[in-house]
């Protein structure tokens, strides 16, 4: 991974809170604790791609969920405007009385 991070051993060190030499001996032992490894993974072209991915798949879901709102908002407006239409359409009804006759 720090050959895919374009930056000096001194710019990793500074951005993990390490020391250059840190950085170096990990690279010499090709192994580093795991934080370390998370940390450094999202600044890799995989993490920057894995968060890229996550928020396109994001944004779709999201734009799916508002349009399935939309839908059901415009037939819970529509079901409105029936049920305010059968009410106006009652001669002398009760204020009460029921909106829908089953049977």
């Amino acid at each position: 991974m720090l050959d895919d991070i374009h930056a000096t051993p001194e710019q990793i060190a500074n951005l993990l809170g390490l020391k250059p030499a840190t950085i170096e001996r990990y690279r010499r032992e090709g192994q580093a604790p795991r934080p370390v490894m998370l940390a450094l993974f999202w600044e890799t072209k995989w993490g920057r791609a894995t968060a890229d991915c996550e928020a396109v798949n994001w944004a779709a879901s999201s734009h799916q969920q508002a349009q399935i709102l939309q839908r059901e908002n415009a037939r819970l407006v529509k079901q409105l405007l029936t049920m305010e239409s059968e009410i106006s359409e009652q001669k002398n009804g009760a204020a009460n009385g029921p909106l829908f006759q089953i049977g």
